[in-house]
């Protein structure tokens, strides 16, 4: 039996070759797309309007490497400027040399974190090569996250919706304030069953920029409902004070002290006196109030760690102060006579808080004021799942969309008849010294053919 001496490559290796080869491909089928487009967007433009002036090669960065095409430039005459028709065609800003797929994926990477220089590090591995730089993801992600917001889509509301409110705290770098807290709040119509897990249904982010919080968040509501006076709002908060002021700005509004905040609190207090503890975590899980406060009250100051009693006493005076706050908000629903059946406790706000945290504050980090927004505005549009090319769609932010809103009917000249006939002009050998050439005298014998 012979000894088989073929040497065969391992999984990975033949996967990178495969890929490799895909990239190659893609490119020169990607090219011959690209440019058969401009040249049917050559033959059929507005020739009244578009003059066509040149045709330069471009690289283009894209998801299976670099392709390189030309593409026509024009001179618009009712514009008065330079335009390439195939960007507008295409949706696409051709000065950027990377294509809109590569771009969001970087940007994704980048809003995952951990760092830019580590979303940078990402696409090298996948791709085989370097598109961007980690400052150059950085620049895109601020671009795209300030240009770019959600279309509103205003429905009908429904007889209750809730908001839940938290502020994430931040590092700033080069500024006189040490930090910033971000005001935000989730907004939702209830929860839904999605399989084995329950899901809030119609989920908004609301980031506030400026102003008075609670009326940039009306502002925010009536751009995406029909509210009336009948529809309830139920706010969920840690008690801040910027939180609780909701009931002055809203009719029919009930604010609900977070739980998971509560929990902690007395976690840190009463959670080394186990039987008083599952006391108290009883009475929370059946919103009994009075039983609540009994239970903190019999709590003995020798139990509570001497650094820790002062903070207890006011935290106790808090909850007795606030305990409108501590009912069940399905309760005072009830009482108003709206059905509550499907609702559940509130309290996701920190869940999602601790997202965006992740990424934020990992690590010490510290942020300008502008490239913090924009990493927050941008874990939302992807949280949200809306963006360039999704079916919610995205309007400019600015009052100067690059491509504006282009059709092929605007681009095209309208063929309205076939021509018939010949084209009247100079062939340049006839007029010359070599007319008397045998090449100008085979043209000059065609004449009246």
């Amino acid at each position: 039996m012979k000894q088989d001496t073929i040497v065969w490559p391992t999984m990975e290796e033949l996967e990178g070759m495969l890929f490799h080869l895909l990239q190659e491909q893609f490119a020169a089928g990607m090219k011959r797309i690209l440019e058969a487009i401009d040249r049917k967007i050559m033959e059929q433009r507005d020739k009244a309007r578009f003059r066509l002036k040149d045709a330069y090669e471009i690289d283009m960065d894209t998801l299976f490497g670099t392709v390189t095409f030309k593409r026509r430039i024009y001179w618009d005459r009712q514009k008065k400027k330079h335009i390439y028709l195939l960007d507008q065609m295409l949706q696409y800003d051709g000065q950027k040399k990377i294509s809109p797929c590569l771009e969001e994926i970087a940007v994704s990477f980048a809003s995952q974190g951990p760092s830019y220089r580590d979303s940078a590090d990402r696409l090298e591995k996948l791709l085989g090569y370097r598109p961007l730089s980690h400052e150059a993801i950085r620049g895109r992600l601020i671009v795209e996250a300030e240009s770019l917001s959600p279309k509103p889509i205003k429905r009908k509301a429904p007889p209750v919706l809730f908001i839940e409110a938290d502020g994430l705290y931040t590092k700033l770098q080069q500024s006189k304030a040490k930090g910033l807290e971000h005001q935000m709040a989730i907004v939702h119509e209830g929860w839904e069953k999605e399989g084995r897990r329950i899901r809030l249904k119609e989920k908004k982010h609301y980031l506030h920029e400026r102003g008075d919080f609670w009326e940039g968040l009306g502002r925010f509501l009536t751009q995406h409902y029909e509210l009336d006076g009948d529809t309830w709002l139920v706010v969920n908060g840690d008690g801040a004070a910027w939180i609780k002021e909701c009931q002055s700005y809203f009719h029919k509004c009930f604010f609900q002290l977070d739980r998971f905040h509560v929990v902690r609190e007395l976690r840190s207090y009463v959670g080394h006196l186990p039987e008083t503890w599952r006391r108290i975590r009883k009475a929370l899980a059946e919103y009994d109030v009075g039983t609540l406060l009994t239970e903190l009250k019999q709590v003995a100051d020798t139990d509570i760690p001497a650094e820790k009693r002062a903070a207890f006493g006011q935290y106790v005076r808090y909850l007795q102060r606030n305990r409108e706050h501590l009912r069940d908000y399905r309760e005072v629903l009830r009482q108003a006579g709206l059905e509550t059946a499907g609702m559940r406790p509130m309290g996701s706000a920190e869940a999602q808080m601790r997202v965006m945290a992740k990424r934020t504050k990992r690590g010490g980090y510290s942020w300008s004021k502008r490239g913090v927004r924009a990493m927050l505005k941008t874990i939302i549009r992807f949280k949200e799942g809306w963006g360039k090319n999704s079916p919610q769609g995205t309007e400019a932010t600015g009052e100067n969309d690059p491509f504006g809103e282009v059709t092929l009917k605007s681009l095209l000249q309208e063929v309205k008849q076939t021509s018939q006939g010949c084209l009247r002009g100079v062939i340049r050998l006839l007029q010359g010294p070599k007319q008397s050439s045998p090449t100008g005298m085979a043209l000059k014998g065609l004449r009246g053919y």
